[in-house]
């Protein structure tokens, strides 16, 4: 017989006749179950899962404490709180004179219809339910009596609460304070004792005074905060071992030293058990962090007490160590210093490096650098180096040196030092970091004059090493320069480069159109510059156009309110100026015109600058023109003012109008001031690059040079001369000094 195909054969089979069920799981059985149901391979079960949501489990929270009961906790009321407590009624010798319950007390009871009934409180019923309650705080009846007073009355109540319930003098409230905490934040000193005594009787003296709040601070702890010194010596009587704890985290005597409690510190070390105690603090620091930021006595007595001086070389969570504190304060540098005397302890501790890499040397390189003129003293990274000399050479993670940090902090002091030091600190000043920047790199990427002048004055400095951007410090700085609106006569980015191109530094090996490329994208000019630089000559037409309208407006005036006044109409000349006869008149009248026309060119080429009418080109033009010409209409102005003075005040007081002549030219000086200061700044470090005799070829040419800048001033005098020669001049002016005068 022959067999059907096997694809025939499975099609006759008979279908299996599948039943369906359903299955609700409820719990966690059922839920195992449906697991393995749906794991089957045959399962012919539909499974439906559900999930229901329990409601959370509700939070147990404390009763409140009757109002009542507070009251009389907070008044030391002992016979309120025997009557709540005992049910009994008030007693002789208390503050009732009667032996009747006071019916104001019994109305204050019948206040409150969901507290305590009179009769429930009478039979005793809820005395222990009353002492369960808390206040919003979290604080007992005992709390409450130990923070509020320390009087016999607060002390009886203390022990009749204390009798109903024991744990309550250990028990915490929200902040995990103890009443002995409470009591200690009170200053209640008497209550402390107290508290104490009843904790000696329960044989729990050492775990209440150690036990510690959500602060980890112990009872000690509050007495230091309170500064009570009496009570410290109390509680390290009751427990020598009290200044051990917490063993991690803020211990009492480094919360004495950093609230300068000296006295307390010292009671902290001698009562303590064999001198034993915590120094440790928060964030992993020591006691010793601490003192070297409170003065160097407590110092000194730190590591007095500390002798394996393990102190000096704990680190903090930022991997600090006390050296590291002290090296970044002020005054470190002093002898005896806290500085000093942690080095001194341990000198080895200058190579340790915090988390960032920095070293103490580092840190210093910091001090002082914000008022450094106010402190002439040596740093105390000479102290570093003339004990450790190879200290000069650390870096930190960027690879820089102390004498990098001084840069950028712009510590001109350390730049000082370690430019003018009498230990050879030639290997440092050339040191480049993790860029290839050395310090001058930074200070004229910084644009410090003062430090760089410090630095390019020592002819150890190389000038030519390059970073590694292939850039010297001449290529910075030219980078550095603006297109355009800058100072000639005053702006570092203008004098750094000149300098440094007397010097006769040189460029990095790149090309010269590579590095104008560089420079505009640096600078925007192909992009938004141009906006910039409205902007900028907007602003500045603004306010320097009020100078020259000023100035023009003033000699107009003067050019018709002559010195000395006219003539009388009636005279030989009349109508014409009395002084006119006199070399100084015609001097004034002069200069009184030229500050006039220059103060109006300088009017008009600041219109010309602020019009949009004109290209962007045009107007900086005029803006320059505008400066100019204010300049030398100041100078005419000075100028003017003194001639003025002197025409009519030398005939009657003449030594007064040389003083006053004397004086005038320091409006002049002031305007060219930040001109002839970087010239006389730059005098000796150019000195040192260039030698003597080039030095002051230079400088003779820059005064030549300014002074040609000023001969007109000559002409006025040439011209004034000449003037006299005319008939008016010739003849005898009223205005000679009187022979009284002579």
């Amino acid at each position: 017989m022959e067999l059907p195909p096997p694809c025939l054969a499975t099609a006759t089979k008979a279908p299996e006749v599948a039943a369906a069920k359903m299955m609700v799981a409820t719990n966690r059985g059922d839920c195992q179950r449906l697991k393995e149901l749906a794991n089957k391979e045959d399962a012919t079960t539909m499974v439906v899962v559900m999930s229901r949501k329990e409601a959370p489990a509700k939070k147990h929270t404390p009763a409140s404490m009757h109002p009542v009961l507070a009251e009389a906790a907070c008044t030391g009321n002992w016979e309120e709180i025997n009557f709540l407590l005992e049910g009994e009624d008030l007693q002789e010798g208390h503050s009732s004179k009667s032996n009747t319950r006071s019916q104001k007390f019994l109305d204050k009871l019948a206040a409150y219809p969901s507290g305590p009934a009179a009769t429930d409180v009478e039979e005793g019923i809820n005395a222990v339910s009353l002492l369960k309650g808390v206040t919003v705080e979290g604080d007992t009846a005992l709390h409450l009596v130990a923070a509020n007073g320390e009087g016999n009355n607060f002390v009886e109540c203390a022990d009749l609460i204390h009798g109903k319930d024991k744990s309550l003098l250990s028990r915490q409230n929200y902040k995990g304070d103890t009443p002995l905490h409470c009591a200690a934040r009170a200053g209640m000193s008497q209550m402390v004792s107290h508290l104490i005594d009843l904790a000696t009787g329960d044989n729990i003296v050492e775990d209440l005074v150690r036990q510690e709040n959500n602060s980890n601070e112990t009872v000690l702890h509050v007495a230091i905060r309170n500064g009570a010194h009496g009570l410290v010596q109390d509680l390290l009587t009751a427990d020598p071992k009290l200044a051990c704890f917490p063993q991690q985290g803020t211990s009492p005597l480094y919360l004495a030293i950093l609230l300068e409690h000296e006295t307390i510190a010292q009671t902290l070390y001698e009562k303590s058990e064999n001198n034993v105690l915590s120094y440790s603090g928060p964030n992993g620091q020591n006691a010793l962090h601490a003192a070297v930021l409170r003065g160097p006595e407590i110092t000194r007595k730190l590591l007095k007490w500390n002798k394996n001086k393990d102190l000096t070389t704990g680190r903090d969570a930022n991997g600090s160590t006390p050296l590291h504190f002290a090296a970044g304060l002020r005054g470190a540098e002093n002898e005896g210093s806290a500085c000093a005397q942690v080095f001194d302890a341990t000198t080895s501790v200058l190579y340790q490096p915090d988390n960032d890499g920095l070293s103490p040397i580092h840190v210093a390189a910091t001090v002082g650098a914000a008022s450094a003129t106010f402190f002439p003293k040596v740093p105390a990274i000479a102290q570093f180096v003339s004990k450790c000399p190879s200290s000069a050479g650390l870096r930190d993670a960027k690879g820089r040196t102390f004498l990098h940090v001084a840069v950028e902090k712009k510590n001109v002091r350390v730049v000082r030092y370690a430019c003018h030091s009498d230990r050879p600190l030639a290997w440092v000043l050339n040191m480049q970091d993790n860029q290839g920047n050395t310090a001058l790199h930074l200070a004229v990427k910084d644009g410090n004059l003062a430090i760089f002048r410090l630095l390019f004055g020592n002819r150890q400095v190389n000038l030519n090493l390059t970073n590694e951007d292939g850039q010297t410090p001449v290529d910075i700085a030219r980078y550095n320069m603006r297109p355009s609106f800058y100072d000639r006569t005053a702006d570092p980015e203008v004098w750094i480069p000149r300098a440094l191109k007397i010097a006769g530094a040189r460029g990095g090996a790149t090309r010269w159109d590579h590095f104008r490329e560089n420079y505009e994208d640096r600078h925007g000019v192909k992009t938004n510059y141009a906006e910039k630089e409205l902007e900028m000559l907007k602003d500045s037409t603004q306010f320097q156009s009020i100078g020259p309208v000023l100035i023009a407006t003033v000699t107009f005036g003067a050019m018709f309110a002559l010195p000395g006044g006219y003539r009388a109409d009636g005279s030989d000349y009349g109508g014409t100026p009395t002084l006119a006869g006199t070399f100084a008149f015609h001097a004034f009248m002069v200069t009184n015109t030229l500050a006039f026309i220059c103060s109006t060119i300088a009017t008009l080429a600041s219109m010309y600058a602020g019009s949009a009418r004109l290209n962007l080109e045009r107007r900086k033009d005029h803006f320059d023109f505008s400066i100019a010409f204010m300049h030398n209409s100041i100078m005419a102005l000075a100028a003017a003012f003194a001639l003025g003075v002197y025409t009519v005040l030398s005939p009657v007081a003449h030594k007064t109008a040389i003083v006053i002549c004397v004086m005038s030219p320091l409006v002049v000086l002031y305007n060219f001031k930040d001109f002839w200061l970087n010239w006389a700044r730059f005098a000796m470090p150019l000195l040192a690059r260039r030698g003597a005799i080039w030095t002051l070829w230079l400088y003779t040419q820059v005064v030549l040079g300014n002074m040609f800048s000023v001969s007109w001033l000559i002409l006025v005098f040439v011209w004034a001369s000449y003037g006299r020669d005319h008939p008016i001049s010739k003849a005898v002016s009223p205005a000679q000094a009187p022979a009284t005068f002579a």
